[in-house]
């Protein structure tokens, strides 16, 4: 059914609850000549009589009574898809579909999605833990959490906070084997690799204009930033990882910042990914002001600067 079509059935309903011409003009802020005309245009269209028409009243006939309720019912389908339409796009409802690395929504993304839910109680949550970039381009999801410096084209990224990284170790460890001040000393301390950050065992660092690549030596190499803080908390080594894993341990002291003034290349940012969507709905809407308030420059889990 065309728009056409929609707009003569609904002057067709409104003639015949009225059951005058001049009523249903008035209703529809037209002339009654236009009613008239538009009438008699869907009539065509539809080659059968829906009105008998005199100078005294307007009545419905045989067929034009079973078309009133079929159309009567049409216009109410429409006017109901409007309103939920419209709806989505004032209060969220609907399925929120998400994705984001693992121990960052272990440690921080939960709690947020746990007070967006007790916010807005028409909104369902689906999240998929990754540490893998989902593919957004397959409508599977509304937004990507994501740490990266790589960004996708054809997606829309909104920055939301810095990633910082911090080469740190427990007190035990540093009572033992000593404090190092410069990339250089690595070298002589154990330390643990990840490897999709750590390339060729090397660490990078920059202070001001100057660039380090110091080797580093690890009898330890794997994927889990958790095991390797879990390690360095029990005093096994010196660690390079992500503040937002280990903020709290460096503000209570459990681990200790090392090499002051030395930023890790690594350093990153994170950013909500979603596609270009000519409309936004209330949910995806709310969700990104949500982690736009929640995470910004500096992030809350980031330890002081050492003094």
């Amino acid at each position: 059914m065309d728009a056409d079509s929609l707009a003569l059935i609904s002057v067709f309903v409104r003639v015949a609850r009225c059951m005058s011409f001049s009523g249903a003009a008035a209703e529809l802020h037209i002339s009654t000549g236009t009613v008239s005309r538009q009438i008699a245009k869907l009539e065509k269209k539809m080659g059968v009589q829906l009105l008998e028409r005199s100078t005294r009243r307007v009545a419905l006939t045989e067929i034009g009574k079973t078309f009133y309720d079929s159309a009567s019912h049409i216009l109410q389908m429409a006017e109901e898809s409007m309103s939920r339409v419209q709806d989505l796009q004032v209060e969220p409802r609907g399925t929120l579909r998400l994705t984001a690395p693992m121990l960052f929504s272990i440690k921080h993304l939960g709690p947020l999605i746990s007070r967006f839910t007790e916010r807005y109680p028409h909104v369902e949550v689906q999240l998929k833990i990754s540490d893998q970039l989902e593919s957004l381009s397959g409508g599977d999801f509304d937004i990507a959490v994501r740490i990266t410096n790589h960004l996708d084209d054809g997606v829309i990224a909104k920055r939301l906070t810095s990633v910082h990284w911090a080469v740190c170790a427990s007190p035990e460890y540093l009572a033992l084997h000593g404090t190092p001040t410069t990339p250089a000393e690595l070298a002589d301390h154990q330390c643990y690799h990840y490897p999709s950050v750590i390339k060729h065992g090397r660490w990078s660092f920059t202070r001001g204009e100057t660039q380090y690549n110091v080797p580093t030596h690890a009898r330890f190499h794997v994927n889990s930033s958790q095991i390797i803080a879990d390690h360095a908390l029990a005093g096994l080594g010196i660690a390079l990882l992500p503040t937002y894993l280990i903020g709290e341990h460096l503000q209570s002291g459990r681990l200790v910042p090392l090499l002051a003034g030395y930023q890790p290349t690594v350093n990153s940012a994170l950013y909500a990914l979603y596609l270009p969507n000519r409309y936004m709905t209330a949910k995806v809407h709310c969700f990104l002001e949500m982690l736009q308030t929640a995470f910004v420059d500096p992030p809350y889990w980031d330890a002081p600067e050492p003094s």
